[in-house]
Parts: C-alpha cells; structure tokens; sequence
C-alpha cells in the first residue's frame, strides 16, 4: 500500500502532538477511531484527525458505520474524507493505524514517524505492556495531564517495542468492513472501540503511588 508516488512533501517535520489515525478509504474505520478518541478522551485540547493512503475525498463517514458511533452517542458530523499526506504524518504527535499495511505505509512516507507509528491495537497492547514492564516510568507519566501523558506513552511504547518487552501483539489488525455487511462492521467496530477503551483508561489513570 506504497503511497509514497501520490503524498505532498511535509513542510514542517515538528509534531504537534495530535493523534492522526490512518486506514485505507478513511470512510470507515479511521473516522471511527478518530470520533471515538475525541469523545472519550479526558482533555479537550487533543487534536484528533484521520485520513486514508486512498482516501475517498470528501465523502461522509460510511452510514453503516455512522450509525455505530451514533447509537454510541459519538457525533459524526460535518466529517469530510481526506487521502494522507506527508505533511499529516510529520505534524502527528501520534499515528495510529488499522492494518500493519498502514503503518508500513506510514514510515515508508515519513521515515522520521517510526517510533510514533503503531497500528491501534499495537499502541493499547504496547500501553499494557508498559504499564507491567515499565512501573517506575509509567507511575512518572501518570504524573503529567493526559495530553502530555500522551506523548509520554508514545514514547514508552516505542522503547518497548524496540526492546522488545513483551512478545509483540497477536492480532494487531482490524478488518475492513466495507462492504462485507453488518456483521463486519459490527466487529470492526467493537475491536475499535475496544482498543480506545484501553488507551483512554491509560490516559485516565491517576497517579496511586
């Protein structure tokens, strides 16, 4: 899923710690991660975007979909598609995807985004890994308000990674359900909603020293 031919140059490789989430279509499973996040997440100043490596430009977030998030109560207007770009992914604190594939997508457009590149339910399995390998400097994160808190987990969970903590996680992929009927975006949905759960509890967490 090589986008590498089709994304601008970035004019400012300096994150400004908002959260980017990246599927394919950005019709389905990004719009609902990026909502989810913004409706779940303790502080209202965290910016959450999402685009698409094939972005179908400007359209709604796919009906199927919305009326999840609605029955949820999570808010899905004035959402408009959008393909990624490189720009995106340099000014992104952190970038969550769906697939591997993303995320390979990712780091081979902006090679500076690795270690704050994970699939989503990587980043919610990395945070699990930390808070058990990691006490002393998870219990220091807890310390900071949740939007710095998050920079902090960014950067725990891409030591652990990289070092290799824990055995990486066993189904990092969240399938796409477009149009493979309501059953498929019912599971999508709940593995969505299920990895956001883990990373707002993280970010809600107070400091029990």
């Amino acid at each position: 899923m090589r986008q590498t031919g089709t994304m601008r140059r970035a004019a400012d490789d300096t994150p400004d710690g908002g959260v980017l989430v990246v599927c394919t279509g950005n019709i389905c499973r990004s719009p609902a991660g990026e909502r989810l996040l913004r409706h779940s997440w303790p502080a209202a100043a965290l910016t959450v975007t999402s685009a698409g490596t094939y972005g179908v430009v400007g359209h709604p977030v796919e009906p199927a979909m919305a009326r999840l998030l609605q029955a949820d109560g999570v808010d899905v207007s004035g959402f408009a598609a959008r393909r990624l770009t490189e720009g995106l992914i340099a000014r992104a604190g952190l970038v969550l995807t769906m697939e591997t594939g993303h995320r390979t997508s990712v780091v081979q457009t902006h090679p500076q985004a690795l270690a704050r590149t994970f699939t989503l339910r990587e980043f919610a399995h990395l945070l699990e890994v930390c808070r058990v390998a990691e006490p002393a400097a998870y219990l220091a994160a807890l310390g900071t308000d949740p939007t710095t808190r998050l920079r902090e987990f960014t950067r725990l969970a891409a030591d652990a990674r990289s070092r290799r903590l824990a055995p990486p996680c066993a189904e990092p992929d969240i399938d796409d359900p477009y149009g493979r009927g309501d059953e498929a975006y019912q599971r999508a949905y709940a593995e969505i909603r299920a990895a956001v759960d883990v990373i707002v509890r993280h970010a809600s967490r107070v400091d029990d020293r």
